[in-house]
C-alpha cells in the first residue's frame, strides 16, 4: 500500500515499565506514522474509576487503565479498528510463566542441587524487585508445588499462591468461605479429558489461554477498554489457523532453552532489527499502588473509599487489615506483587460497590466521583 502504516504505543515515566526506546527503533525501521501515549502515574490514578466502570469486574492490576487511555488516543486520531498482538505469547510460548515452569521442572529432577538454582537468576531481568533476586527466597518460592508437577496447573501455582494472599483482607466470615473454595478443583472441572497425557508445555499453554487470556486479557484489559473509546481490536495471532499450526509444533520450536517465541523470531528475523528479535520478552505492566498517592497522600476518592467507615459499610473487607495495607502503600513499602495486587483488588472492589451496588437510584458512573 502507498499509505504509511499507522502505529500507536504506550510509554511510561518509570523505565521499569517504559519500552519507548525499542518502540522508536522499530518505528524508524518500519517507517510508520507513529503516536505515543505517555501515561503518568497521575493519569492512571485519575482514570482508574472509569476503567473499573467499563470492566464491570474487580481488577488486581492497573494495566487496563493505560490501555483505555491508549484507545482514546486512537479514537481521537480518527481510527475505529486496530490490530493488536494479544495471543502471540499464549500461542508461541512467550510468557515468563512458561520459562518459569520449565526451570521448575528442571529443578525438580534434582531438588537438592545447589547449582541448578542459579538458572533462576536468568528470569525477570526487567524487574527492579525481581522474585529471583534473593537466593533463599527464590529457591523456596519456585520450589513450591513440586509435588504437583504432573498436574495441569503446575505452571500456575506461584501465581495462584501470590493472588490468594489478597484473601487475608476479607472480613473473617468471607475469608473463611473464600479459603474453603478449591480453585484447582474448579479448574480441573473445565479441562478437557486426557490433558494429563499432553506434553507439559502444552498443558501450561492451554491453562494460560483458558484462564488469564480469555478471562482477563481479552475482556477486562482488552475489548472492554477498547470499546470504552468505541475502538474495535482485532487479533491476528488468534486466527484459528495460526493456533492450529502452532499447536502442531514440537515445544522446542516455541520455547528453545529460555528463548521464547523461537519460531516467530526466526520467521521475522529478516524483517525486524536484530535488537528486537533477540530481546527477551518484557510483559506489559504499569505502576500499581503508587498511582494512587501523591507526595505520600492518597487521592481524594481513594481516601474516601478506603476509610474505615466506607470499608465497614460495604461489608466485604476487614477495615484494620486494609488500613495497614494502605499505609504500607502510602509510604512506598509495597514492593512485591502480592501487596500491589491486593491493594488494587481492594480499591477496585470498593469502586464496584460504590458504582453499582451502593447507589439507591441505580448505577453511579465514575464521573460522579
Amino acid at each position: 500500500t502507498d499509505t504509511p502504516l499507522r502505529s500507536f504505543s504506550l510509554t511510561f515515566e518509570n523505565p521499569e515499565f517504559d519500552e519507548s526506546a525499542h518502540q522508536n527503533e522499530l518505528v524508524r525501521h518500519l517507517g510508520t506514522a507513529h503516536s505515543a501515549q505517555m501515561c503518568k502515574r497521575g493519569d492512571i490514578g485519575a482514570a482508574f474509576p472509569r476503567a473499573v466502570w467499563h470492566a464491570e469486574a474487580a481488577l488486581v492490576r492497573t494495566a487496563p487503565t493505560p490501555m483505555m487511555l491508549l484507545a482514546g488516543s486512537v479514537r481521537a486520531a480518527g481510527y475505529k479498528v486496530v490490530l493488536t498482538g494479544e495471543g502471540a505469547d499464549e500461542v508461541f510460548g512467550g510468557y515468563d510463566l512458561f520459562k518459569e515452569a520449565k526451570v521448575r521442572r528442571f529443578l525438580a529432577r534434582q531438588p537438592e542441587s545447589k547449582w541448578r538454582g542459579r538458572i533462576l537468576e536468568r528470569l525477570y531481568p526487567y524487574l527492579q524487585h525481581s522474585p529471583a533476586a534473593g537466593r533463599a527466597f527464590t529457591q523456596r518460592f519456585f520450589s513450591e508445588g513440586l509435588d504437583e508437577i504432573r498436574e495441569p496447573w503446575f505452571a500456575h501455582i506461584p501465581r495462584m499462591t501470590t493472588t490468594r494472599r489478597a484473601l487475608q483482607f476479607l472480613r473473617p466470615e468471607l475469608h473463611e468461605r473464600a479459603t474453603a473454595w478449591d480453585p484447582k478443583a474448579a479448574l480441573r472441572a473445565t479441562l478437557p479429558e486426557g490433558i494429563d497425557r499432553w506434553l507439559p508445555q502444552g498443558r501450561d499453554q492451554y491453562v494460560e489461554a483458558h484462564t488469564l487470556m480469555s478471562g482477563y486479557l481479552l475482556s477486562s484489559q482488552g475489548d472492554r477498554m477498547a470499546m470504552a473509546a468505541s475502538i474495535e481490536a482485532r487479533f491476528p495471532f488468534l486466527d484459528h489457523r495460526v493456533i492450529e499450526f502452532a499447536n502442531r509444533l514440537p515445544p522446542q520450536y516455541k520455547l528453545r532453552g529460555l528463548t521464547e517465541k523461537y519460531i516467530l523470531k526466526k520467521a521475522m528475523a529478516a524483517e525486524l532489527p536484530a535488537s528486537i528479535t533477540n530481546r527477551s520478552k518484557q510483559p506489559y505492566r504499569s505502576p500499581d499502588s503508587s498511582s494512587f498517592f501523591v507526595d505520600g497522600q492518597p487521592l481524594d476518592y481513594v481516601a474516601e473509599l478506603l476509610s474505615k467507615k466506607r470499608i465497614e459499610d460495604a461489608g466485604v473487607f476487614d477495615a484494620t487489615a486494609v488500613g495497614k495495607l494502605t499505609e504500607k502503600c502510602r509510604t512506598g513499602k509495597a514492593l512485591g506483587f502480592g501487596d500491589n495486587m491486593a491493594f488494587v483488588g481492594v480499591l477496585s472492589t470498593m469502586l464496584l460497590h460504590d458504582q453499582f451496588i451502593a447507589p439507591a437510584g441505580g448505577p453511579r458512573p465514575p464521573m460522579a466521583l
